[in-house]
C-alpha cells in the first residue's frame, strides 16, 4: 500500500464542495490505472495516533446518567475501506451514490456497534449531532467494518463512524491510499501525475509505504522492549552462570565428606541424592525469593508489554524453572565428579 498526503488550499476549495470533489475525480481516476487495486482516500490513516471524538445523539436511544454517546470521526471516500484491507462487516461500503443530494450515510466500526447496539442489527439505525433534530440532520447506518485502533499500543479499537467524503467535504487535508497489484513504489509517479492532471499547483507530501507507517508506530515500544528482553536475558545467563559457580564451588568443598559417606559404605546413588536434594533446596528456596521480588518489580514493566499481565504466570514459571535446572545441573556434574574419586583418595586429602 502507497500512502500519501494532500492539503488543499482554502483559497481555492474554500468550498466543501470544491474538496469533494477535487477528492472524488483524484480517487476516480487512480482506479482507473492498470496497477492500482483499489484507491481511496480518508481524513487520517490507522496507527496514526487520530484523536478526535464527537458526541451524537441516538433514534430511541438515552445514554445513562451523566454520560454522552460518544465516538471517534473519520471522513473517507469510496475504496478507502478497501484500499487498507478493512473488512466489511454487515452493510455496505460507501458508494459514488453517496452524495450530498441523496440520503445522509454514515459507516460505523464493530466496536461501536456492539457498544451502542449491542445485539442488534444496526443497519438501518439513526444518529444525529443535531441538538433539536429535524428530518435532514438524521444520518442513516448503512454499513458495519472491521475494528482498526487509531494507535498500536491502544488495548482495543475505540467506538468510531465515518462520514462520506461526497456528503461532507469537512476537511480538505486528506491522506491518500493506494493498494497495488504489484510494486507499491512504482505507483508514486502515477500518483504526482493524476494530482496535477486536476490541480497543477498541488504537491504530493509523505509519500510512504503503509509497511513504514506501522514500523515507526511501533519503533519506540518495540526498541524499549528489545532492551528490556535483551537485559533480562543477560540476567538469566548471569543467574545461571552464578547459581553454577555457587553450587559448583559448594559441592567440591564437600568432596572429603563425600569421600568419607563412600568409605563408610554410601553408594554413588545416595551421594547423587544427598547432592541433588542440597542443590534444590538452595535453588527453590533462592527461586521463591526471587519470585516475589520480580513480582513486585514487574509492575514497573506494565506500559512496556501488551495484552501480557505484569504477574504472567507462564513467565514466572519458565524462568524459575531454568534457575532451578541450572542449579541441579550445577549440583550435578561436580557431584559426579566426587563420586568417581577413589574414597581413599578423599580422606587422604581430608
Amino acid at each position: 500500500m502507497l500512502t500519501a498526503s494532500l492539503s488543499l488550499p482554502h483559497v481555492n476549495y474554500g468550498k466543501r464542495e470544491l474538496v469533494a470533489r477535487f477528492f472524488d475525480g483524484l480517487v476516480t481516476n487512480l482506479n482507473t490505472l492498470p496497477d492500482v487495486e483499489s484507491a481511496g482516500a480518508g481524513s487520517d490513516l490507522p496507527w496514526t495516533g487520530y484523536d478526535e471524538n464527537s458526541g451524537f445523539t441516538i433514534e430511541g436511544k438515552k445514554p445513562p446518567a451523566g454520560e454522552e454517546f460518544h465516538a471517534r470521526y473519520h471522513m473517507a471516500t469510496p475504496g478507502y475501506f478497501s484500499a487498507l484491507g478493512i473488512p466489511l462487516v454487515a452493510g455496505r461500503f460507501f458508494t459514488e451514490a453517496d452524495t450530498k443530494d441523496a440520503q445522509q450515510v454514515v459507516l460505523i466500526n464493530h466496536a461501536m456497534a456492539n457498544k451502542y447496539w449491542p445485539h442488534e442489527n444496526v443497519i438501518g439505525k439513526r444518529m444525529t449531532f443535531a441538538d433539536e433534530p429535524k428530518e435532514k440532520d438524521w444520518l442513516t447506518i448503512v454499513g458495519v467494518v472491521g475494528d482498526v485502533k487509531d494507535q498500536p499500543n491502544s488495548p482495543a479499537a475505540q467506538p468510531a463512524f465515518w462520514w462520506p467524503e461526497l456528503q461532507s467535504g469537512w476537511t480538505s487535508d486528506m491522506s491518500v491510499v493506494i493498494r497495488a497489484r504489484g510494486n507499491p513504489r512504482l505507483l508514486a509517479d502515477a500518483l504526482r501525475d493524476e494530482v496535477h492532471r486536476i490541480d497543477p499547483s498541488l504537491a504530493v507530501a509523505d509519500l510512504q509505504l503503509m509497511d513504514k507507517i506501522v514500523n515507526s508506530s511501533v519503533a519506540t515500544p518495540r526498541f524499549a522492549f528489545a532492551l528490556v528482553g535483551l537485559f533480562a536475558g543477560l540476567a538469566i545467563v548471569l543467574a545461571g552462570i552464578g547459581t553454577y559457580g555457587v553450587m559448583s564451588y559448594s559441592v567440591s568443598q564437600r568432596t572429603p565428606e563425600l569421600g568419607i559417606r563412600m568409605a563408610l559404605g554410601a553408594v554413588r546413588s545416595d551421594v547423587m541424592s544427598l547432592v541433588l536434594s542440597h542443590a534444590a533446596r538452595l535453588a527453590g528456596l533462592g527461586t521463591a525469593l526471587g519470585v516475589v521480588a520480580a513480582f513486585a518489580l514487574s509492575r514497573l514493566l506494565k506500559s512496556l508489554i501488551f495484552d501480557v499481565s505484569p504477574a504472567d504466570p507462564a513467565t514466572f514459571a519458565s524462568v524459575a524453572g531454568i534457575v532451578i535446572l541450572v542449579a541441579l545441573l550445577a549440583g550435578y556434574v561436580p557431584a559426579l565428579r566426587a563420586t568417581a574419586t577413589d574414597p581413599m583418595n578423599a580422606l587422604r586429602a581430608e
